[in-house]
């Protein structure tokens, strides 16, 4: 996929910017909550699920665009507050949409929340700190209904700021696409990002998310589902979900960062040809205590 250089409009759209959330017009709760009127059905096809942790900030520009997905079959959206302290729980009661609070602090035991309580037959595992186009849905459901699938997932687009503008921001993700790629080969485990993640409910609820390490549950339960079939990534414009730059706050030189990326992924470029049979070892700084 080329470098993206202009924001689509449908981000514009269901970026809701605010200093106060008392600043946020009622008319923008109001057409959330209508939005969101038809993700509550008895019988779903897919379930969204969606973690949040202190996210007051990105939440209603998250649950906007998951609100406007147009997709051919009924969806739900459930979200997990996970020990959130700041008032992420008082928007999600304010637009109505489906939550349940975690208090086991991780993302295994807020994704697992979720799973646990989801009625579709496809899980659609979401962040709520990035916005997903009206497509993204349907299109992870077409994939995950192919024989031989058994995951998919995508990658994610920044929105620029003060200090990080577009035109480096798209180089960025071009170089980390080739990444991911290289991962692909026959390593995907190792290119899944959580926060946009699709599998078959019955293969997820067989091994559940981990919830005894800090991060990598995302990979792990990627890797599991190679038992029945294919992880697939979808990098097109359908499924590609955007998000701030938070992660990347404290880069102050991202091509220097970029280089060391492409350094580090093409000398493990001979590793990524074998595929890992046994499972990874975990380190111990990963280990929740």
């Amino acid at each position: 996929m080329l470098p993206i250089f202009h924001i689509p409009e449908w981000v514009q759209t269901s970026l809701i910017r605010f200093d106060k959330i008392e600043d946020i017009p009622e008319e923008i709760f109001d057409e959330i909550s209508n939005n969101l009127k038809d993700k509550k059905p008895d019988n779903p096809v897919a379930t969204i699920c969606v973690i949040a942790h202190n996210e007051e900030k990105m939440i209603l520009s998250c649950l906007s665009s998951l609100a406007r997905q147009k997709a051919s079959f009924p969806i739900e959206i459930i979200v997990t507050n996970n020990n959130s302290t700041d008032r992420t729980q008082e928007l999600l009661d304010r637009v109505g949409v489906k939550s349940v609070i975690e208090t086991r602090q991780g993302f295994g035991w807020a994704r697992n929340a979720g799973l646990e309580m989801a009625k579709g037959d496809y899980i659609l595992n979401a962040d709520s700190d990035a916005l997903f186009p009206p497509t993204w849905a349907e299109e992870f459901v077409k994939c995950l209904k192919k024989p031989g699938v058994s995951a998919v997932f995508s990658i994610d687009s920044y929105i620029p700021d003060n200090k990080k503008r577009r035109l480096s921001l798209a180089f960025y993700e071009f170089s980390r696409d080739i990444s991911i790629n290289l991962r692909m080969i026959n390593r995907p485990e190792l290119a899944v990002a959580g926060g946009s993640f699709g599998f078959r409910a019955e293969f997820g609820k067989e091994f559940k998310w981990r919830t005894n390490i800090k991060r990598g549950e995302d990979g792990s339960m990627a890797f599991a589902l190679k038992k029945f079939g294919k992880i697939r990534f979808l990098n097109i414009k359908k499924t590609r979900t955007w998000t701030t730059t938070r992660s990347l706050e404290n880069v102050n030189n991202i091509f220097f960062l970029v280089l060391l990326r492409l350094k580090k992924d093409f000398k493990r470029f001979l590793e990524y040809l074998k595929p890992e049979r046994v499972g990874y070892k975990d380190r111990e700084s990963n280990i929740m205590k």
